[in-house]
């Protein structure tokens, strides 16, 4: 007798995981967001330049100058010094947060609650940082000043690609687990006040005395938390010369592909 086929299946051979092909239409929502937000920057910048391009052609095509007679270049416009001063803010595009790219921002891990103090369903953001923050905590992080943390509304403020790209690649798991690898939390005290002496220990501590109490004001006025900001405006800088493709796939394919 002939041997009976079987049809049972593979083992290997599994049913497509409806939540991850969410997931992979979620992300090419999010891809294609962002490359329309980066082509219009670059459509800005090429329109900011076009007028200095047009006006170099035009002083090439002039004559030469007369032997032994020099000739000082004009004084700038009062035009061309006030383009000149506010090149960024005339260059920089900005739109509503997109709304994929608001899924993807609720969904990392940690967002579901402010940064700082815990409250539920933050709405602010510390873009500098990638991290969100309830309305009280913004208000201490506008003190703060811009250069050591930019705050805008994720719902009311208008964001640029770069600020966008900021926040997806953050995150508050991320930036908590930052601080706490640099005894920068209040779990990192217990409850009394550093001396001097464990100061100088304590990696990247402010000068003045931390406690419980104070750490989630003082700590981003810490060299740990500058060199949080740099590095994620270098990484964002990075991220800007190309399509993105989504933090998850990026970072999958730096570790398979270490340099």
């Amino acid at each position: 007798p002939q041997p009976q086929q079987s049809y049972s299946q593979d083992s290997n051979d599994q049913e497509p995981d409806p939540r991850a092909a969410m997931e992979l239409d979620l992300l090419e929502v999010v891809s294609s967001e962002i490359e329309q937000m980066r082509l219009q920057q670059q459509q800005r910048w090429q329109e900011f330049q076009a007028p200095e391009a047009q006006q170099k052609e035009k002083q090439q095509q002039q004559p030469p100058p007369v032997e032994g007679k020099r000739q000082s270049p004009p004084p700038p416009t009062r035009r061309q010094v006030v383009r000149h001063s506010s090149a960024n803010q005339s260059m920089t595009v900005y739109h509503r947060f997109p709304p994929a790219c608001l899924a993807v921002l609720q969904s990392l891990p940690g967002n579901d609650q402010c940064v700082d103090c815990g409250a539920r369903d933050p709405q602010w953001a510390a873009v500098s940082y990638g991290a969100l923050l309830c309305l009280h905590c913004s208000g201490h992080h506008r003190s703060l000043g811009v250069q050591v943390s930019c705050v805008r509304s994720v719902s009311m403020d208008e964001w640029s690609v770069a600020q966008v790209l900021n926040m997806l690649e953050g995150g508050n798991a991320q930036l908590s687990d930052f601080f706490a690898r640099h005894a920068l939390c209040a779990s990192s005290f217990g409850g009394h006040r550093l001396e001097p002496a464990e100061q100088s220990a304590t990696p990247h501590a402010s000068r003045k005395a931390l406690n419980k109490s104070n750490v989630t004001r003082l700590r981003y006025k810490t060299k740990a938390a500058l060199f949080y900001r740099h590095q994620m405006a270098l990484h964002i800088d990075r991220l800007l010369q190309a399509p993105y493709r989504g933090r998850e796939l990026r970072r999958t394919t730096a570790t398979s592909n270490p340099p």
